[in-house]
């Protein structure tokens, strides 16, 4: 039995030195605690711990976490990683952590949500202003309402997705069917539920790296736990009602039909679409991916552009004579043309400084798709993992301006580049090529939303304070502090 106990603990120790062998390429940062590594600080004191490491050992630097190297990568070559993507890969990173192919399996070989994103909803954005800017202010006044008499709200987050759910719901399942508050509810916790996984640390990948995704894929084969599986059905049943009910019309109508324009009428209209053969999963699955990457996305920056406002009344006054200015193009609806956004430029520079201190460390981790040595002579090897650190360039003094990690509203007013728009010094959505393509649509979103919450209410802070973000590692999320809101005075 002691043999091979004693035999054991050589093979473990051997296996752990041979997983731990680091490439001497990489300037690893020195750690203490075995097996653990940098782990610790970068959970606890991530901020200050990668200043230290930044200031030490310069612009790239690798550290040992979670049972595997990753090198970060600082402003001075960022934008080699998302312009060499031949050489490094988002997407490849994000299936190592995320089982979005167990999760969605009906979608195969379905390759091109990009294509599809940009010719069917991105392409449209002038044309579905009207009713993106209906759907907010219904969403607005049913969740938020008459505030007459002060109404607090502490989970602005919740509360955005509701109100952020309902246009996308409308544009992509249609204004019937978004009307039902089981689907906004679906489009509203999809994202959540399906990246719970996300949340949980991956201590098993100090056991073995990847190790944590196997299990969680495991789980999910074997049906022990998915939950995405009840908002699935839900967008199931109210896909079926819709497309039934369509081919009935349409066959009734003939050329007198006329055809609904949504997300889902264009999935219909593909070549590979067979109306007697219906593959409803196939085309709910689509609609998750989009789902996916826009409500939580576009409602943590609803969240985070109110909470800045409420934490800083003294701006108020200056968004507001913008909006009222603004507002002299609204129809009798109180409907913006879609030309207006251009005249929201204080209120642009606000959500983009709102955007760019969001309060995450680092993020965007990409693998490497084949052997890379950056400008500066460093080499890292495939498959390795590097991350970008968004604090290098957000707290730059030549790329920000003085004070670059106090929020500034109109910082960006001499410049006036888009809250959309990306480059070298403004990372929240990513760059090169593949920078994210739906942030048009939600910044639009976002600032028609904006533009009539400012018009409607006064809110603060219940505390009247700054309010800082809550924070788990490099991440950082809307704080859950209460916001008041009150009518403004007409």
């Amino acid at each position: 039995m002691y043999q091979t106990i004693i035999l054991g603990s050589i093979l473990v120790a051997t296996l752990y030195v041979l997983k731990h062998r680091h490439d001497p390429k990489l300037p690893l940062v020195p750690y203490k605690i075995p097996i653990i590594g940098h782990t610790y600080s970068y959970l606890t004191n991530c901020e200050e711990f990668l200043k230290q490491c930044r200031r030490e050992y310069g612009d790239i630097f690798s550290l040992y976490i979670y049972g595997q190297v990753k090198t970060f990568v600082g402003k001075e070559h960022s934008h080699e990683v998302f312009a060499k993507d031949d050489n490094f890969s988002f997407g490849l990173a994000f299936n190592k952590v995320f089982p979005g192919d167990v999760l969605l399996s009906h979608l195969g070989e379905f390759k091109n949500s990009t294509k599809v994103l940009k010719d069917y909803i991105l392409s449209k954005l002038k044309f579905y202003t009207k009713r993106m800017q209906t759907s907010l202010l219904l969403a607005t006044q049913k969740r938020i309402g008459n505030c007459d008499e002060p109404k607090a709200f502490n989970n602005l987050y919740h509360l955005m997705t509701r109100i952020i759910s309902t246009p996308i719901a409308n544009l992509f399942i249609g204004e019937e069917e978004s009307k039902y508050e089981e689907v906004i509810t679906t489009f509203a916790e999809f994202t959540r539920d399906a990246a719970g996984f996300l949340a949980i640390p991956p201590f098993l990948d100090f056991i073995y790296p990847g190790l944590q995704n196997y299990v969680t894929r495991i789980t999910l084969r074997l049906g022990l736990y998915n939950p995405t599986i009840k908002h699935k059905d839900i967008l199931i049943k109210h896909i079926k009602t819709q497309v039934l009910k369509r081919l009935q019309e349409k066959e009734k109508l003939g050329d007198s039909w006329e055809r609904p324009a949504d997300f889902l009428q264009d999935l219909m209209d593909e070549e590979n679409f067979d109306p007697n053969n219906v593959n409803y999963p196939l085309m709910a699955d689509k609609m998750c991916i989009y789902i996916f990457v826009s409500v939580h996305t576009t409602s943590r920056t609803c969240a985070n552009a109110v909470m800045d406002l409420a934490s800083r009344p003294e701006y108020m006054q200056e968004l507001y004579e913008e909006q009222l200015e603004v507002h002299k193009d609204a129809d009798e609806n109180d409907i913006l043309p879609f030309e207006a956004l251009d005249k929201m430029k204080k209120l642009d520079c606000f959500i983009r400084e709102s955007l760019r201190l969001t309060g995450n460390i680092s993020g965007l981790p990409h693998v490497v798709l084949k052997d890379y040595t950056f400008s500066n002579g460093l080499q890292v090897p495939k498959d390795h993992s590097v991350e970008i650190y968004f604090d290098d360039t957000y707290g730059d003094e030549l790329l920000q301006g003085s004070n670059p990690k106090s929020f500034d509203p109109f910082r960006h007013m001499k410049t006036n580049p888009s809250a959309a728009k990306v480059t070298k010094n403004f990372l929240a959505f990513g760059g090169g090529k593949h920078a994210c393509p739906g942030r048009y649509f939600a910044i639009n979103e976002v600032k028609f939303f904006m533009h009539n919450l400012i018009l409607k209410y006064n809110f603060r802070t219940e505390s009247g304070k700054i309010v800082k973000k809550k924070r788990f590692g490099p991440m950082a999320f809307p704080s859950s502090e209460k916001v008041i809101f009150e009518n403004r005075s007409k």
